[in-house]
């Protein structure tokens, strides 16, 4: 049996070994994302606040800015308790009567008739996890792939995420989507390929962390360790 107990903690070892010496590699950002189509002046979205939900439900701490107290051009964003804060560039807080879902959102500046400008949204620091609602992308005519783009301005580094937006969506549909990725950034741009035409509005914009993932290391460690102690019990035992 002692030498039962030390094979299986050389075994652990030699696996930990092996993982400490193998560079990690990230994964593509995990994306969540329904829709509601004809919503009737944002009386109801069920699919997209179910998705809401779900998102919210995998994330180790999160906030969320309702838009309720934003204002201006590029207004800054607070993230409740979390210590986040941003702001949303090329967008202008609006009142928009059945295109919210509260009082106020965030409408594209050049639907606001400020020219063709990226929707950014940044971060004072770097997070794993961001969502929002957004309102009428895609309807009618308008085909309007975005490229989410996920960046992190320090390492100098980004990932890029598709998105098919429209055509012939409702003019009152509304989605969520989010995106929980293990490779942080504090920047996500979104790269219309019909910005001009397609004026959207985002509401309820969540940032925040996904868990760590589980350190296979620290459980070899310990399952190394809780072996040996056995294994020098039983050699008292005997």
């Amino acid at each position: 049996m002692k030498c039962n107990v030390a094979w299986f903690a050389r075994l652990a070892l030699s696996f930990f070994t092996s993982a400490a010496l193998t560079p990690a590699a990230f994964a593509a950002p995990t994306v969540y994302f329904a829709r509601d189509d004809s919503t009737s002046g944002m009386t109801s979205f069920p699919n997209s606040l179910a998705k809401f939900n779900q998102f919210a439900s995998q994330l180790n701490t999160f906030g969320v800015d309702t838009i309720e107290t934003a204002s201006g051009v590029n207004p800054g964003l607070t993230f409740g308790g979390t210590g986040i804060t941003g702001s949303a560039g090329g967008t202008v807080v609006q009142n928009a009567p059945t295109l919210q879902i509260g009082n106020q959102a965030l409408l594209e500046l050049d639907a606001a008739g400020a020219g063709q400008v990226n929707t950014a949204f940044t971060f004072n620091r770097l997070i794993t996890a961001f969502g929002a609602f957004v309102i009428q992308g895609g309807d009618g005519t308008n085909n309007n792939p975005i490229t989410f783009r996920l960046e992190n301005t320090v390492a100098n580094t980004f990932t890029d995420v598709v998105q098919q937006v429209g055509p012939g969506w409702g003019f009152d549909n509304v989605f969520f989507i989010g995106f929980g990725d293990t490779n942080p950034f504090n920047k996500v741009t979104l790269l219309e390929a019909t910005d001009v035409a397609d004026g959207m509005l985002y509401d309820n914009v969540v940032a925040g962390f996904v868990p760590e993932p589980s350190s296979i290391a620290l459980l070899l460690i310990g399952g190394a360790t809780a072996l040996g102690l056995a294994g020098k019990r039983r050699t008292r035992k005997s």
